[in-house]
């Protein structure tokens, strides 16, 4: 029987994912020990808990935190786990004054993580989930294989950005991710953010089991009439807010959900792309 493909995926923003949201934030000591909280705590949490199920995940790294803190790279580089570029300052696509700007950004954060880690990342994640008209030509040009940013499918496909004027369809591949299944969008909470309050553990954890559950019940469907499928279920979280305590309790019993199926299979972003390019030509 065929498994069902799990990624679990962290965004390592640190404090950078308060700076892009306000420069002054870079003077205010308060919001920035959120971020640094994901470092300094949430971040061995985690790992804790991937030692603990004996579990692979995808980490994307903003260049700027792998410079600050240069044992994380380290840590996360144990011949498991994949590293993606999540540019270097975790500007805003469109916040970019130039396509140069953009670039420079992210072959900046590219060149740190490939000294730090010994192999050129081949993965990339945009800050907020979003791309310029320049970004697909600076990762094509870059040569990233696979990005992680798309909100059209439940399945891994090949990236197509021809909704929009200029766009097109790529060689590189997309997997596949949701709002839904990110923490920010229940946890990531701030006085300065109007209108955000924190979710219950019991809701957050009940959405991500219905959300797992519908996509496994639509891959086995398709496998058992295609004899094989593309859905994943891609989960994204952040060390400083799933690594609370209680909030990494809801990670396990997560896991435990999905590993109740007899039916998983936890890999990294890096083997789901090459399982694809094997089966479908771009």
């Amino acid at each position: 029987m065929k498994k069902m493909p799990v990624l679990l995926t962290f965004d390592v923003d640190g404090e950078m994912i308060w700076r892009c949201r306000d420069p002054e934030n870079a003077n205010r000591p308060v919001a920035l020990s959120l971020g640094e909280y994901g470092i300094k705590c949430g971040l061995p949490r985690v790992l804790k808990t991937l030692k603990k199920f004996d579990l692979p995940a995808t980490f994307f790294v903003p260049g700027f935190i792998a410079e600050k803190y240069p044992h994380v790279i380290p840590l996360l580089n144990d011949g498991r786990n994949d590293i993606g570029n999540h540019s270097y300052s975790h500007t805003y696509p469109d916040k970019f004054p130039s396509k140069e700007a953009e670039e420079e950004d992210y072959k900046k954060a590219q060149k740190i993580l490939t000294e730090q880690l010994g192999w050129e990342p081949k993965g990339y994640r945009s800050p907020a989930w979003e791309y310029s008209v320049h970004s697909l030509d600076i990762i094509e040009e870059m040569g990233f294989e696979y990005a992680s940013n798309m909100m059209g499918s439940d399945s891994i496909e090949y990236l197509d950005t021809s909704a929009v004027p200029g766009g097109r369809k790529s060689k590189i591949v997309e997997l596949p991710i949701h709002w839904i299944l990110d923490d920010a969008a229940f946890w990531m909470y701030s006085v300065r953010i109007v209108g955000k309050a924190m979710q219950p553990l019991e809701s957050v954890l009940d959405c991500w089991c219905r959300e797992f559950d519908g996509l496994y019940e639509d891959y086995m469907a398709e496998v058992a009439e295609k004899g094989d499928s593309d859905i994943c279920f891609v989960l994204t979280c952040h060390p400083q807010i799933i690594g609370r305590p209680s909030r990494v309790s809801v990670l396990e019993r997560l896991i435990e959900h999905m590993n109740g199926t007899g039916n998983v299979e936890y890999i990294t972003a890096k083997t789901a792309v090459e399982r694809f390019r094997a089966r479908h030509e771009a």
